[in-house]
């Protein structure tokens, strides 16, 4: 049976625990976003109740994005103030130090967990118990107007899923190439799995790409199986909230689009950990470096 409430006994994954902590901790990261963080804390808190911390790391906001969440949400959410605005990498791994769960899982303010989503993750590492870390699909939406299609249509993984539970390992996916990532908010792992870092889950010196970066350790060290279920709302406004990052679907201003390139050839040039690749792998993450490279010259 999956555990409910704290100081029970209960089995999951094959492994027996005493619930003194909760099954799952969320880390959600804002700044400046208290109307949207209260909509993505009621997705969270309405898995699986009784069973999942909610953490909302406030980056230093000015909008009494923190006092906001206590008068709606009491003790039901914890929150860390952070005194200056420190970027969604280190907003996250601050929750990550505080998280108690037993399984890790994030959630950006803008963003919302659909009815069902843990139960499902829950069901598919019942069903492959090995597993580390589970992903979903999601959907994007622009001002409230949803993607045509999913991301895992859009990225190839559906496909390479054969549209059904399966290893990571067994799909044909190039994820070397951040045009294949997948949103943050589709990621929940095992705290076992943090055992693979050796440092900070985020990297904090970016402005972006700090999630693409994370993703690639994922899939690089740990056990990962994939779920081609659309289990949350992606959802992007052009609110202000991402300083230095353009809203996707919007135009990049000139200093947005050179930001991006440095972020992601960062990422990409202190790749150096992935090492033991196979050809595909290897090769496509080579591509797409010289790509940037050559836009970065052009650009810059």
């Amino acid at each position: 049976a999956r555990g409910r409430a704290n100081s029970v006994a209960f089995v999951v994954f094959g492994e027996n625990f005493m619930l003194t902590a909760p099954l799952v901790s969320v880390v959600i990261p804002t700044w400046n976003r208290a109307r949207l963080v209260c909509e993505a804390v009621e997705s969270a808190l309405a898995q699986s109740p009784g069973g999942v911390e909610v953490i909302v790391v406030d980056d230093g906001s000015t909008d009494g994005t923190a006092e906001v969440l206590a008068r709606r949400f009491g003790p039901r959410v914890r929150v860390l103030r952070q005194a200056s605005r420190r970027g969604p990498g280190a907003a996250r791994n601050a929750g990550v130090r505080e998280a108690r769960g037993h399984l890790l899982a994030f959630l950006d303010s803008d963003d919302l967990w659909l009815p069902g989503k843990l139960d499902a993750e829950l069901g598919v590492l019942e069903r492959f118990p090995d597993a580390e870390v589970v992903v979903s699909d999601s959907l994007n939406f622009l001002e409230g107007q949803p993607d045509e299609r999913s991301r895992f249509e859009q990225n190839g993984l559906l496909a390479a899923t054969g549209g059904e539970p399966r290893w990571m390992s067994e799909c044909r996916w190039l994820w070397t190439n951040i045009q294949n990532n997948m949103a943050t908010c589709s990621i929940t792992l095992r705290r076992s799995a943090l055992a693979h870092f050796a440092g900070p889950l985020f990297a904090e010196d970016l402005t972006c790409c700090e999630d693409w970066e994370f993703e690639m350790r994922l899939h690089r060290y740990c056990r990962v199986v994939v779920l081609p279920r659309v289990l949350a709302s992606v959802r992007r406004f052009d609110d202000g909230a991402r300083p230095g990052r353009a809203v996707p679907g919007t135009p990049f201003t000139r200093e947005q689009k050179i930001g991006l390139l440095r972020d992601r050839l960062t990422v990409m040039e202190r790749a150096h950990w992935l090492d033991g690749l196979d050809a595909e792998l290897a090769g496509e993450l080579l591509r797409f470096r010289d790509l940037f490279y050559f836009l970065v010259r052009r650009d810059i």
